[in-house]
C-alpha cells in the first residue's frame, strides 16, 4: 500500500491539503490490485466465516470507496482538466471491478455459506448487512451465465461513463454562458448584491457592464427582480437551454439521455425487471413504481385547482398592472414577486439583509444542540478551498460523533446545486471505531468584497438547514456496520426524511430570532416581518407542487416500458405530460431533461418522487411536535432514537411507525403546504 499517497492514509479524517491530481492514479490502482488480491484470497477459504471472509472483503471495499469517493467529490467541487481527465479514466476500471464483483458467484456462496452456518449467532446488524449484500448480488445479476454477466458489466461501465458525461455537459454548459449588459438603464429591479456581483465578474472577463451568469446566486434574483423582460427571455431562453442543441454543441446532452435509457433499460431485462422503474423499485420503501405514480396523482388533484387560480392570478396582474397581455415563463418568477410584495409588503430580496451567514450557521449549531444534545466546533484546518471549513460534533459527554465540511459558495468548476454526500461511514471493529465524516455542500452567493459576511435568502436558510439534516442522519448513527451506519442502506426514498424535517424550523419563530439579524446587527428580524413571511408561505404552492409532480412523474414514466429511441421521443413523452399536469405553458424550445442531472447523474432515476415521497413522513413527522407541545428536546430524542440513529437496521416504514404509533398520512403535507382546502369533504 502507497502509505506516503494522501488517498490511501485511512488514518483519521481525509487529506485534502495534500492532495495532487498525480496522486490519483496511483493510489486508485493500487486499491484496485489490492481489492482483488483480498476477493481472490477470500474465494479460496475452507470454511467461510465472519471474521475470515466478511470483515477482510469490507475492510478493502471500505478503503476503495474512501479514496475514489474523494476524487469523486473533488471532481464535483473543483474540477479541472487533469482532474476530470484522469477521473473519466479511471472511472471505467472502477465500475468493472465493482461489477465482476457484484456478479462473483464465489463470494456471492462465501456469503450465503456465511448466512447459513452464522446467522443465528451473529448481531442483528450482522444480519441486516448479510441479507442486504445478499439482495444486492441478487439484483447485480449474479445468477445471470457468463454471457449475461458480460453484458451487464459492459452496461455497468457504460452507463458510469454517460452519467459523468452528462454531468460534465451541464457543469460546462452553466459555466460556457455568460449575459453581458453595457446600460445600466436595462437592469433596473436588480439587488446591488447581484449588480455587484455582475460588475465583478464582468471585470475578471474584461469586458465592460455587467456579465450575469447561470449559477443560482445570480439566475434567481435575476429572473425575480429584473424589470427588462427581453434580458429575462434571453436569459431564461438560456437557461432552459442548457447542454442541448440550441447552445454551444459540444456540451448536447440529447442523444446521452436516450443512450442512458436504452442501457438501463436494458440491464433491468437482463436482471428479469420489467423495466428499470422496476429494478429501481426494488430497494425502495415504496416497493413498487405504482405507489409513487398513485402519490403523484393525488398531489396533483389536490393542488390543480389552486394552480389554476394561481395562473390566472399573475395574467390578470400581469395585464392590469404592467401591461402584459400575454404571460411568458420567463414572467411568472417576475410577476409571482410583484404580487408578493403588493400583498405582504415585502420581497424575498429584502429579507437577505437578516440573514447574514454567520448568524445562521450559529443559530443552527445551537438549535443542534438544543434538539440532539450535541455541540459543533470549528476545527480550523485547511481543506480543498479556503472558504471550505470542518467541524467537529460530540454529544453531550463529550464524546466525538464524527465530523462534517462545509462548502457553501458558488465559484467556477463547481457542480451546481447543493448536497450531502459521505465521505466515511460509521464503523466499529475490535481493533478500531472508525467515526464518520459528511460533506455538507452549497452554492451560495459569496461575500462582497465589501462585506464581512455573506447574506443567505430565507431559501437558502432552508437549504443549509435541509442539508445539515443529512448531515446529522450520517454522523449520528448508532449503527456500527458500516454498510448499514448513517445513509448507507437507507431506502432512497426514505433518506430526505430527516432532512425535510430540519426544513421546518426555518418557519419557528423562537428559530429565527435566533439565527437573524436586524440592520444594526444586535437584534433579530422584526417578529412583524415574520409574520409576513408566514402568511407568504404557500404562496404559489399550487404551481410550485405540480412543478415537482411533473418532474416526477416524467422520470418514472422515462424509466417505464420501452426506452425511448431518440431526443425527440424524450421531447414527446415531457409533453404528454405537461399537458395533463403543468397549467404554464413552455416554449417548444425548452430542454428540461438536458440538464435534469437529479435522474441521468445523480442517484434519482426512477427516484425523484422520492422528495414528495419523504416530504408527507417529514410534515407527518414534525406534526406531531405541535399536537403534543413537545419540547425540542423531547422531539430531538425521540427523533434521534427512532429514525435518525437507526441508520439502515430497520425499515424506514418501521422506523416511522416506531416514533409517530402509526403510518404516514397525506394529510400533514397538505396543511403544511396550504392544500388542505382542498380536500375537505363537500357539505
Amino acid at each position: 500500500m502507497m502509505k506516503h499517497n494522501p488517498l490511501c492514509n485511512f488514518a483519521g479524517l481525509p487529506r485534502f491539503s495534500e492532495f495532487q491530481v498525480g496522486d490519483v492514479k496511483p493510489a486508485i490502482s493500487s486499491l484496485l490490485d489490492q481489492a482483488e488480491k483480498i476477493v481472490g484470497q477470500v474465494s479460496l477459504q475452507q470454511e467461510s466465516t465472519w471474521d475470515n471472509t466478511v470483515e477482510p472483503l469490507m475492510r478493502s471495499m471500505d478503503q476503495l470507496r474512501r479514496a475514489w469517493g474523494q476524487v469523486g467529490h473533488l471532481n464535483s467541487v473543483i474540477s479541472s482538466e487533469p482532474l476530470r481527465s484522469v477521473y473519466n479514466e479511471l472511472l471505467p476500471k472502477v465500475t468493472e471491478f465493482y461489477s465482476r464483483l457484484s456478479q462473483n458467484k464465489k463470494i456471492y456462496q462465501c456469503f450465503k455459506d456465511v448466512s447459513a452456518a452464522q446467522k443465528p449467532l451473529l448481531s442483528q446488524e450482522r444480519k441486516k448487512y448479510l441479507d442486504n449484500e445478499l439482495r444486492d448480488y441478487r439484483l447485480s445479476g449474479v445468477d445471470l451465465g457468463e454471457r449475461e454477466q458480460n453484458r451487464y458489466q459492459d452496461l455497468s461501465k457504460r452507463l458510469a461513463s454517460l452519467s459523468a458525461l452528462f454531468s460534465d455537459n451541464v457543469l460546462d454548459a452553466t459555466d460556457d454562458y455568460v449575459l453581458n449588459v453595457e446600460e445600466r438603464s436595462r437592469l433596473e429591479g436588480l439587488p446591488a448584491a447581484v449588480l455587484f456581483e455582475a460588475k465583478a465578474k464582468a471585470s475578471s472577463l474584461d469586458q465592460e457592464g455587467w456579465s450575469f451568469t447561470l449559477k443560482a446566486p445570480c439566475w434567481i434574483p435575476f429572473m425575480e427582480s429584473c424589470r427588462d423582460r427581453s434580458l429575462r427571455e434571453e436569459m431564461y431562453h438560456a437557461y432552459v437551454t442548457r447542454a442541448s442543441e440550441y447552445g454551444n454543441q459540444t456540451f448536447d446532452n440529447s442523444t446521452t439521455i436516450v443512450d442512458i435509457l436504452s442501457a438501463r433499460h436494458e440491464k433491468a431485462k437482463l436482471l428479469g425487471f420489467d423495466s428499470y422503474a422496476h429494478l429501481s423499485f426494488a430497494t425502495k420503501m415504496a416497493a413498487e413504481p405504482q405507489r409513487a405514480l398513485d402519490l403523484m396523482a393525488e398531489l396533483s388533484d389536490r393542488a390543480r385547482h389552486r394552480a389554476v387560480s394561481e395562473l390566472q392570478m399573475l395574467s390578470d396582474y400581469a395585464s392590469s398592472h404592467l401591461g402584459m397581455q400575454d404571460l411568458m415563463p420567463w414572467d411568472i418568477s417576475f410577476v409571482a414577486q410583484k404580487i408578493k410584495e403588493e400583498r405582504y409588503s415585502f420581497k424575498d430580496e429584502d429579507l437577505r439583509q437578516y440573514f447574514p451567514l454567520r448568524k445562521v450557521v450559529e443559530g443552527l449549531f445551537d438549535l443542534l444542540e438544543d434538539l440532539y444534545g450535541i455541540s459543533v466546533v470549528d476545527e480550523k484546518t485547511k481543506a480543498w478551498d479556503p472558504n471550505v471549513k470542518l467541524f467537529a460534533v460530540s454529544d453531550r459527554a463529550g464524546s466525538l460523533l464524527g465530523y462534517f465540511y462545509m462548502d457553501l459558495f458558488a465559484r467556477d468548476g463547481k457542480r451546481p446545486g447543493a448536497w450531502m454526500d459521505d465521505a466515511i461511514g460509521r464503523w466499529k471493529t475490535e481493533q478500531h471505531t472508525q467515526l464518520p465524516v459528511a460533506y455538507l455542500v452549497c452554492n451560495f452567493p459569496s461575500p462582497s468584497a465589501e462585506a464581512s459576511d455573506a447574506y443567505l435568502s430565507h431559501g437558502e436558510v432552508e437549504t443549509l438547514f435541509h442539508e445539515c439534516g443529512h448531515v446529522m442522519h450520517h454522523l449520528m448513527t448508532q449503527i456500527e456496520e458500516v454498510g448499514i451506519s448513517g445513509i448507507n442502506g437507507v431506502e432512497w426514498d426514505a433518506v430526505e426524511l430527516p432532512s425535510q424535517f430540519m426544513e421546518n424550523f426555518c418557519w419557528d419563530w423562537g428559530i429565527i430570532k435566533k439565527i437573524s439579524s436586524d440592520v444594526s446587527g444586535q437584534g433579530h428580524m422584526p417578529e412583524s416581518l415574520f409574520k409576513k413571511m408566514v402568511e407568504a408561505k404557500n404562496f404559489m404552492s399550487g404551481i410550485q407542487t405540480l412543478r415537482q409532480v411533473e418532474f416526477s412523474v416524467f422520470d418514472l414514466r422515462i424509466h417505464l416500458g420501452e426506452p425511448p429511441k431518440n431526443p425527440e421521443e424524450v421531447m414527446g413523452l415531457l409533453d404528454d405530460i405537461r399537458k395533463d399536469l403543468s397549467v404554464i405553458p413552455v416554449p417548444p424550445y425548452n430542454r428540461f431533461p438536458n440538464s435534469f442531472s437529479h435522474i441521468f447523474a445523480g442517484g434519482y432515476a426512477a427516484g425523484y418522487y422520492s422528495y414528495k415521497w419523504a416530504e408527507v413522513l417529514s410534515a407527518d413527522a414534525f406534526g406531531m411536535s405541535q399536537e403534543e407541545s413537545m419540547s425540542l428536546s423531547d422531539i430531538g430524542t425521540q427523533f434521534l432514537g427512532e429514525v435518525i440513529s437507526q441508520g439502515g437496521l430497520r425499515s424506514s416504514l418501521e422506523n416511522f411507525i416506531q416514533f409517530r404509533g402509526r403510518e404516514p398520512t397525506i394529510d400533514a403535507l397538505l396543511q403544511h403546504t396550504g392544500l388542505i382546502e382542498a380536500v375537505r369533504s363537500p357539505a
